[in-house]
């Protein structure tokens, strides 16, 4: 065995995460402990997690995982063993669960990446507390010393953890999520419009035939006479900052999704499913647009949302307000987007995938990084949690990638 493997197979024997990890895979059963040293099959009476012979640890011993929403606090061994034996149940029933065992909860956002991971189908830690402790070293320094820390850190952590080779994996991996932002080419170009100039122009230097201006508007009118570069451009700046787009979220557009233009306000405003077909048998016109305002649980402001089902006329700033994407899993809702492979449209915005609590993913979204969003057949009372938790991953996922819309 090289000394490289040798460190990797020591790392895995010390790491609780791992060996769940690893008894996950090979469908092997841990053992609880209580304190006294018999056997439980309850985990709230457990003290301590055997793995075999490979290792035992506190039932509360705090993992490698970081939550995706924090960057200090890590899920504990006792809040994964909870979350693997209740993985089929809704979010509601298990977040009804867990808080009465009084366990940690695992959010929203994770349920599909950490059960991925636990299950064998990803090979990295989505979420490590090297990439938390980089992140919060690295903030106020700009994007490119921010990448340089995290990458330094991610790589420093897999050289003591699992010795060079795999921490060349590691950093190779992280290498590869990157993406660039801005080109050349892509800063060099632009599809603004100055339409909104000539107006600005008349109303700062009106016709002879116009009525005199006031004190304040020939003052503001003779500065700009010296000055009318400098004055259209702060102009056109506030224009700009009035006009702050919407956060925009897109449903798909076909009349047979079961969240489209038709019912997608019910979901959203009034926590409530219902059906889109009814709502299109009505007789009513499809809504072009949509507005809903909510209230963000983490800043208490209420924002307003804008949900289209066309991006055919979507601008610079159209698609940097994009937060989230519902999908029924058809490649084609993505034909002549920004982005040119739904992979990609979900690296840069939140993917939602409603679905019936009893069905199951379309096996065409398993790299698409999608949420599943279950909604119950008959009870609707069930609703508003499950639009409680939606509104919960939006919002972290604003806090996180864009919180310029919050301002």
């Amino acid at each position: 065995m090289s000394a490289a493997a040798a460190s990797a197979a020591a790392a895995a024997a010390a790491d609780p995460l791992e060996l769940l990890r690893q008894y996950t895979i090979q469908s092997k059963a841990v053992e609880l402990v209580d304190k006294d040293g018999a056997v439980t099959s309850d985990l709230l009476q457990a003290a301590t997690v055997r793995f075999g012979g490979e290792g035992a640890f506190p039932r509360d011993t705090p993992t490698r995982y970081l939550r995706s929403n924090s960057e200090s606090d890590h899920y504990t061994l006792s809040a994964l063993l909870h979350f693997l034996g209740h993985r089929d149940q809704s979010f509601y029933e298990y977040m009804k669960t867990t808080n009465a065992c009084g366990l940690q909860t695992v959010s929203f956002s994770d349920r599909v990446s950490l059960l991925d991971y636990l299950t064998g189908k990803l090979a990295k830690i989505p979420s490590a507390s090297s990439t938390g402790a980089s992140e919060k070293h690295a903030a106020g320094d700009g994007a490119d010393g921010r990448r340089t820390r995290m990458r330094t850190a991610d790589a420093l952590a897999a050289d003591d953890a699992l010795g060079a080779d795999a921490a060349g994996d590691i950093t190779r991996g992280i290498l590869r999520r990157e993406r660039t932002l801005v080109t050349t080419t892509t800063a060099l170009s632009s599809n603004k419009s100055f339409a909104h100039v000539a107006g600005l122009i008349k109303e700062l230097f009106p016709s002879k035939g116009a009525a005199a201006p006031s004190s304040a508007a020939a003052a503001g009118a003779g500065a700009a006479a010296k000055e009318p570069g400098a004055a259209a451009a702060a102009a056109a700046r506030k224009s700009s900052h009035r006009k702050r787009r919407d956060p925009t979220i897109v449903v798909p557009a076909a009349t047979t999704a079961m969240l489209n233009m038709y019912n997608i306000k019910s979901l959203l405003q009034d926590h409530a499913f219902v059906d889109g077909r009814a709502e299109m048998e009505k007789g009513g016109p499809k809504p072009r647009e949509i507005h809903v305002e909510h209230t963000m649980p983490s800043t208490g402001e209420a924002l307003r949302f804008r949900v289209v089902d066309s991006v055919q006329d979507f601008g610079e700033a159209d698609w940097n307000s994009l937060v989230c994407v519902f999908t029924q899993g058809a490649a084609w809702q993505f034909k002549n987007w920004l982005w040119k492979t739904p992979e990609e449209v979900f690296q840069n915005c939140l993917g939602l995938y409603p679905k019936h609590q009893d069905e199951q993913l379309k096996e065409s979204t398993r790299t698409w990084a999608v949420v599943p969003l279950n909604i119950e057949r008959s009870r609707r009372h069930m609703d508003r949690a499950t639009v409680s938790s939606m509104w919960q991953g939006i919002d972290q996922y604003i806090a996180r990638h864009k919180p310029e819309l919050f301002q």
